[in-house]
């Protein structure tokens, strides 16, 4: 009897006090995120990239990586910036705290490759990046068609955050590229019923025979998204 007291009595004080261990710490290549982290920090420059790159593949399990992606955005070298970038989009909602630094970048880097990696960092944040909606607004008439393509990729990642460039992506129908201006009849369909004003364009690109037929296409998919009455009223299959 004194023996299953003193059992009950130890099952007792190791119940609902006791801490649960932590999760363990992600490991890439055998090395844990702590190392990678670490290497970020290194006087090779393929070093670091290669740390921003296992960060990456990590996903979100890396998050607590976060402040030092941020800090390798500031990196002198490109190909560093770049593998953050890549690091912070694969780590997805969790590197919010990103959005700023991300941001700048998008607008400012002299290397298009990082703009455009940037973007995509941004829009695999979601919509906790609206803070740079402005600055894909602006980069929707980028001069390099590429850049613009990705702003209009990014906004409709955004989903409804994104509301307020609907007027932009409306303009960015009428893109010379075609790449541009299918992105951007995409975008609107993914901000969905807050896009409204779009209808009337989406409707004339649907409905003209020199439109490209994928294009055609994307327009149907984004009335329906945007308002499924319209799409039944106006015959959209």
């Amino acid at each position: 009897m004194r023996h299953a007291v003193l059992i009950l009595s130890l099952a007792l004080a190791a119940g609902p006090g006791l801490a649960a261990d932590p999760p363990a710490e992600p490991v890439h290549e055998g090395k844990k995120l702590s190392e990678w982290v670490k290497q970020l920090e290194d006087k090779d420059p393929t070093a670091r990239g290669d740390a921003g790159r296992a960060i990456g593949i990590m996903g979100p399990k890396a998050k607590a990586a976060v402040p030092a992606l941020i800090k390798a955005l500031k990196d002198k070298e490109p190909s560093v910036r770049d593998w953050a970038c890549y690091g912070l989009s694969n780590i997805g909602p969790d590197a919010k705290d990103a959005v700023p630094a991300l941001d700048d970048l998008l607008l400012n880097d002299k290397e298009m490759k990082v703009r455009r990696i940037a973007a995509n960092a941004l829009g695999s944040i979601g919509a906790a990046a609206k803070p740079a909606v402005p600055s894909l607004r602006k980069t929707l008439k980028d001069e390099d068609p590429w850049m613009r393509h990705f702003a209009a990729v990014t906004l409709g990642a955004l989903g409804e955050a994104s509301k307020d460039a609907v007027p932009d992506l409306v303009d960015a129908f009428d893109d010379r590229e075609y790449v541009v201006q299918k992105s951007a009849v995409e975008a609107v369909g993914a901000i969905g019923p807050s896009a409204k004003s779009a209808l009337p364009a989406l409707l004339k690109v649907w409905k003209d025979p020199n439109e490209y037929v994928n294009t055609r296409k994307a327009a149907a998919r984004s009335i329906r998204q945007i308002d499924p009455e319209t799409a039944k009223k106006e015959g959209v299959p």
